[in-house]
């Protein structure tokens, strides 16, 4: 009997030590840009203020695979990278896109989804394509990839009237307003507005896709563990896919 009760404190002892042990380790700190639906945003419809979407399932089975905890913090898009490269976080997931220029600065993984590209336009647009935005006004997300997408564009054709703005949300009540006349965007993104959004609709261009990856600051030892775990997700993606891009 002694020898049992001996055995039950020991085992008491271990566990809390354990317990001990994974407090001690710090969450992954995840900064995100919740305007972008269906990847990060808020269900503000149900009253909620928790972040949701297919890239915030992605990073919480992530953790799970680094046996990390994840915390969830909010800011611009625009202020992501410098986020990153301040130490405020330790990875974003916001719908990046990799490119040269912001790997001169920031840690990119793998990529994890790749997402074609579409305008959101009123109903009554006769917008069809990129060809179609002489003399029009296009909204972009400042820092974002389709702000350089756009620039691209206007160099070409200098008819093209480019309204950079911080907010996702602000450009589709720019847009709403007839304030200007197409907002450039990822198709997943824009089929989620489009749905929820009267007036509006998506308009799906064949230009090539973006490919999404996790970014952290330069040197991040845990880029190398999440390119691992990565490889291990992509059943859960896909599902992750499934569940969000089909709502």
């Amino acid at each position: 009997m002694l020898r049992f009760i001996y055995f039950c404190c020991l085992f008491a002892l271990v566990a809390c030590g354990d317990s001990k042990k994974d407090e001690r380790v710090p969450p992954i700190i995840v900064i995100t840009s919740p305007d972008n639906p269906p990847f990060e945003f808020k269900d503000t419809s149900k009253g909620g203020d928790k972040v949701i979407g297919f890239d915030i399932d992605v990073v919480h089975k992530l953790g799970e695979k680094l046996g990390r905890k994840i915390k969830i913090i909010e800011g611009e898009f625009s202020t992501i990278i410098p986020a990153l490269q301040s130490g405020r976080a330790d990875m974003a997931i916001a719908g990046l896109t990799g490119t040269d220029e912001r790997r001169k600065t920031i840690d990119l993984s793998n990529p994890y989804y790749t997402d074609k590209i579409a305008l959101l336009v009123s109903e009554e647009s006769v917008i069809g394509s990129e060809k179609d935005l002489s003399g029009q006004k296009l909204g972009v997300q400042l820092g974002s990839t389709h702000e350089v997408m756009g620039k691209k564009w206007r160099s070409i054709n200098e008819n093209i009237n480019l309204i950079t703005l911080n907010k996702g949300g602000d450009l589709i009540q720019e847009l709403k307003n007839g304030r200007i006349d197409a907002v450039l965007i990822g198709l997943s993104e824009a089929k989620k507005i489009a749905a929820s959004t009267i007036g509006i609709k998506a308009v799906a261009l064949e230009v090539q896709g973006e490919s999404f990856v996790i970014a952290f600051p330069k040197g991040s030892p845990l880029v190398k563990p999440t390119n691992e775990a990565l490889g291990t997700m992509i059943e859960d993606i896909q599902q992750y896919a499934q569940k969000w891009m089909n709502k």
